[in-house]
């Protein structure tokens, strides 16, 4: 029998449903996506997190920032049944039952909820009901069920039915119940589990644990009794979630504190502090505007809370499909690419550049495990795997080997990334104190590595990007990212190391690095022995203009995208169209880039909550494909808005290039952009481009455009008119 309780909560204001429930305003429907049906594939709903915690709006899980199961490749994230997929099943009213279809499902990206709304009115009752689901993103330990009823016209109870569908047991803990009263008045349901297994015993001597609390006790269906007469009434059921049995109580007391308005405000307050500090306004086309914003949304979901109730852990990463996916194949297991600091992180950055040091920070706190990974496979320094999980060792799939054994360019990766974050931060201790370590370590496995010949240096049995060439010689992408890496730690040895002699090795290997480059046709092979016209399954070369800005003649970066545009498969990522763009925008072949542009999300954003696909309709891939969403962001930022990060000597340089319309659109603005401590919008539209200046911080910056400069002062603001703009560091 399912279990009853008896108006168990407290009663709402009327004000409160009434304006949860009035439609948007105009400014805000650009953050509301609505849709009367579900995708008939429900991997493609969506992905709500913060940080801490993560899940699939009706999915079976949830899963815990950096908590992982199983042995060496088949390490993954450890799976809890998902106890918050709550919903109103039926109502029953004297002698009849009514089920519940919903007649609308929101995403509120504004205010960071999932929410689906039902109304019902017959023979005088008259009946609204709305749930709501979210990661609470100030008390982060806390994942919330909202039910809000509002009822009018009843003579007797309604006896609302409650079904939980958690799917099946845990596959990663054996869970029990926690018998701890932690001191706390109220008893709560508490189960503690630990991993059965350790990623790597060598670096994780102990399984990791996690305890659960429950405000309510109770699985599979719950009935609730709303006494006739009563026209308002509100439910809630919260899950705390925490290693520290201590920190998931004190959540959890905390949360069930607060009246409904005052929990949901200090949960929105935080994501609107979000959108203040970053956002993209299209003009003259809602549809894109709304793919945008679901895109930064789904991001920032996979992101820690900046501002907390209580400290957080630390942070594990991106993952390519977030942090609410991660126990099968098609999620990646959870785990950390090059996706992390190549596709994603440029749009992170401009985000909070916070969130881009916590990202750098789990690669520096997993130096031991790339340093082990450096080891076991003959080599010295730090070689970061091709998978990175809890211990930052190797981690991949069983099922392919020979990708960790020959995809070396995500050490150097890593490095280009820290390099180009320089710059827009202009942060000298995040240099010498985060940067610095991970370059000289990734520079002495480089140095390993390569291979002399008396006049090149080479890497043999490699694999670049295109993962359809294996066991290649001097990949074109490899080397030209190692040249980068070393050049960079030389840079940061000079500013950084209390002796200031570079090595020569780092040095000679930059300027006898084998750059493959055919003179005669004036473009990059991709390795040796490439022949034109084969397929290649993604962007590779063309990465060489962007994101890498390898220098290099426009005709030569216009072959090379001739030469793969047409290899290029068909079922390759979203991303790689992304790059496409904005590479074709660099050598002004607009009607190309804009092509690009809009095959880049197209074929790959679902029609219902603007989910992501890895893959275009028609073609197996993974959903919430982060990655993807990074490269189009990118796309946006760095491509029509022509914004570039570079170092000026040892002063940082942001340079603000031709800019672009995007297609389909009647202007567009970029509101937040970073650099050097400071915070400008961009706005292009078709009476010119205009540079402001929303917030001065403490570094000098000056303005180089048309052969004059400017100070940059607080509310500085500069129309561009089609000039390429320099602002440099002072």
């Amino acid at each position: 029998m399912p279990k009853m309780a008896k108006s168990i909560a407290f009663g709402i204001f009327l004000v409160i449903l009434t304006s949860l429930c009035l439609p948007s305003s105009a400014d805000d429907s650009a953050y509301v996506i609505k849709s009367e049906k579900l995708p008939t594939d429900l991997n493609f709903m969506p992905t709500l997190g913060n940080g801490h915690l993560g899940y699939t709006i009706f999915g079976d899980a949830i899963f815990m920032n950096g908590v992982y199961n199983g042995v060496g490749g088949n390490s993954r994230r450890a799976r809890l049944p998902n106890w918050l997929n709550l919903s109103v099943a039926s109502i029953q009213y004297e002698e009849w039952a009514l089920s519940i279809i919903p007649d609308a499902y929101e995403l509120r990206l504004k205010d960071g909820y999932f929410r689906w709304l039902f109304a019902y009115e017959a023979n005088g009752l008259q009946l609204q009901l709305e749930q709501r689901s979210y990661p609470h993103r100030y008390y982060n330990r806390a994942l919330i069920y909202e039910l809000f009823v509002r009822c009018t016209g009843a003579f007797d109870p309604l006896l609302i039915n409650l079904t939980q569908k958690a799917g099946s047991k845990s596959e990663a803990f054996d869970f029990a119940s926690s018998s701890t009263d932690s001191n706390h008045t109220k008893r709560y349901k508490t189960l503690h589990g630990a991993t059965r297994q350790r990623e790597q015993p060598d670096l994780q001597p102990k399984s990791r644990e996690i305890f659960v609390l429950f405000s309510d006790d109770w699985e599979n269906e719950y009935t609730i009794e709303v006494p006739a007469g009563e026209q308002e009434f509100y439910y809630r059921f919260v899950i705390t979630a925490d290693e520290n049995e201590e920190v998931a109580w004190q959540e959890m007391d905390e949360v069930l504190k607060h009246a409904p308005e005052s929990l949901f405000k200090k949960h929105t307050e935080e994501w609107h502090k979000f959108w203040q500090d970053f956002n993209i306004e299209i003009e003259g086309n809602l549809e894109m505007s709304r793919i945008i914003n679901a895109g930064a949304f789904y991001l920032a979901n996979s992101l820690p809370s900046l501002r907390t109730n209580r400290p957080n852990n630390p942070y594990y990463g991106l993952s390519p499909t977030g942090l609410g996916r991660g126990e099968l194949d098609a999620d990646y297991e959870g785990h950390n690419f090059w996706d992390t600091e190549i596709w994603m992180l440029p749009a992170v950055a401009q985000f909070n550049a916070d969130w881009a040091d916590q990202l750098f920070h789990y690669r520096f706190a997993h130096l031991a495990g790339a340093r082990f990974n450096a080891n076991m496979t003959g080599y010295r320094g730090a070689r970061f795997p091709w998978e990175s999980a809890y211990t930052g060792t190797e981690v991949i799939n069983p099922c392919c080997p020979e990708i960790a054994a020959q995809e070396i360019h995500i050490s150097p990766d890593i490095v280009l990334s820290l390099q180009q974050h320089y710059p827009a931060t202009h942060n000298t201790e995040w240099l010498c104190s985060i940067a610095w370590p991970i370059a000289k370590e990734v520079a002495e496995f480089l140095v390993s590595r390569v291979q002399d010949d008396g006049q090149k240096y080479h890497l043999k049995d490699v694999m670049g990007p295109d993962e359809d060439h294996a066991n290649v010689t001097d990949n074109v992408y490899t080397n030209v990212v190692v040249k980068k890496a070393l050049q960079f730690a030389s840079f940061t040895r000079a500013i950084c190391a209390s002796a200031n002699d570079l090595p020569d090795v780092w040095i000679d290997i930059v300027q006898r690095m084998h750059i493959l480059y055919d003179e005669n046709l004036d473009y990059h092979p991709q390795h040796l022995g490439y022949k034109r016209g084969e397929t290649v399954k993604q962007a590779d070369v063309i990465l060489l203009g962007y994101p890498v800005q390898y220098a290099m003649s426009n005709t030569t970066r216009l072959n090379d995208l001739k030469n793969y545009e047409t290899v290029t498969r068909e079922s390759g990522p979203a991303m790689s169209w992304s790059m496409f763009a904005i590479n074709f925008l660099d050598v002004n072949e607009m009607e190309k880039a804009n092509l690009y542009f809009q095959r880049g999300y197209r074929d790959y954003v679902r029609p219902e909550f603007k989910v992501w696909s890895e893959n275009k309709v028609g073609y197996e891939g993974s959903a919430n494909f982060l990655t993807g969403i990074g490269g189009f962001l990118q796309a946006i930022i760095n491509g029509y808005g022509g914004i570039r990060f570079h170092l000026d000597g040892q002063r940082s340089l942001m340079v603000i290039q031709k800019t672009h319309f995007l297609p389909t659109t009647m202007g567009y603005s970029i509101n937040g952009i970073k650099f050097a401590k400071s915070k400008f919008s961009l706005a292009i539209h078709k009476n010119g481009t205009t540079l402001k200046c929303l917030e001065k911080g403490d570094l000098d910056i000056e303005l180089s455009l048309n052969s004059q400069k400017y100070a940059i002062d607080a509310d500085s603001s500069f129309d561009l008119d089609g000039n390429v703009a320099f602002l440099r560091t002072i």
